[in-house]
């Protein structure tokens, strides 16, 4: 895959806005991108609303309209577009973007980045346009994150490791097309009228999640086999599903939901074994919120591989 070419990059926020502390990590963020590619401190572009509030509704940085139109114009400008926080409020672009945009994107292939509440523009953009986007916290780039995360960017293949199987792991390498991102948010995006009609077959759901007891998973999975994900997927790869933090509670909370999926799948994952169509589950460490090192960066609508031994490689390649 040929190198990708960045010469402008910019950095949006159509959802909360950041916190004045967070200036040191925006500039780290665009330093380490300026240098990656060649460019000057010129050639980034900073959105207006990056620290702001709306005056009427206060934790979103700017009215819908304004969000909108700053997306529209970005996808027209700039190779490489930054959504620099999650929050809420991104689901409100999706309204506004039309065919134009979407063929926009189509024919300029911009990399855009985004997490958390921008699972709903990523999944999206990848479903109306087939162009891979990356679900990663921008902001924990940093120097570690960056080795990776650049070179995916640049169309190259990047590894991760994942931490155990959940079920028998698969007989040979698993391959598939990487979709999801927040589960909250992913199961979001599905819940409309007219559902976005994936054929789920071909792809590996990643889901993360933040601040859910075993009551809102439960219901989050429900919805995922209500709209006929998990008994089609290829593969399914779960990573921290509350705020990561070092005290026992985590661990003790994050091993009592991934015992959970296994349980409340049971009759599908055994549906699917008697098939001879295994739903394959790995659970992994270093994908999620407030995790720092190794933060895999996942290329929706790209290729992920998964060998037997929990190797995981993405590119972004349709």
């Amino acid at each position: 895959m040929a190198e990708r070419t960045i010469r402008k990059f910019s950095f949006i926020a159509p959802s909360t806005c950041l916190p004045r502390s967070a200036k040191s990590s925006l500039a780290q963020t665009a330093r380490l991108i300026s240098q990656a590619f060649g460019l000057e401190a010129g050639d980034a572009a900073y959105s207006q609303s990056l620290f702001s509030s709306d005056q009427q509704i206060d934790h979103v940085t700017a009215p819908a309209d304004e969000r909108s139109e700053e997306f529209k114009r970005v996808i027209r400008e700039c190779d490489l577009i930054v959504s620099v926080a999650g929050g809420t409020g991104a689901e409100d672009l999706a309204f506004k973007i039309d065919r134009k945009d979407y063929r926009i994107i189509r024919q300029r292939r911009p990399v855009i980045i985004g997490f958390s509440d921008f699972t709903f523009l990523l999944n999206e953009i990848y479903y109306n346009t087939h162009v891979p986007v990356i679900y990663f916290p921008s902001l924990k780039l940093g120097k570690g994150n960056s080795r990776k995360f650049i070179p995916l960017i640049r169309g190259e293949e990047i590894q991760y490791q994942g931490r155990r199987w959940l079920t028998p792991p698969p007989a040979r390498r698993l391959s598939g097309i990487p979709i999801g991102g927040n589960l909250s948010t992913f199961v979001n995006f599905l819940n409309r009228i007219d559902p976005p009609r994936f054929n789920w077959s071909r792809h590996i759901l990643f889901i993360e999640d933040i601040h859910i007891d075993v009551e809102d998973l439960h219901r989050l999975l429900a919805a995922l086999r209500r709209h006929n994900v998990l008994d089609k997927i290829r593969g399914l790869v779960v990573g921290s599903l509350y705020r990561y933090s070092v005290n026992h509670n985590y661990k003790k909370n994050q091993g009592e939901a991934l015992k959970f999926v296994t349980a409340y799948l049971w009759d599908l994952l055994r549906a699917r074994r008697r098939q001879g169509n295994p739903l394959p589950i790995l659970a992994v460490t270093n994908f999620g919120h407030n995790i720092t090192r190794d933060l895999m960066a996942i290329p929706i609508g790209g290729r992920a591989t998964i060998s037997k031994s929990k190797k995981i490689t993405f590119q972004m390649k349709a």
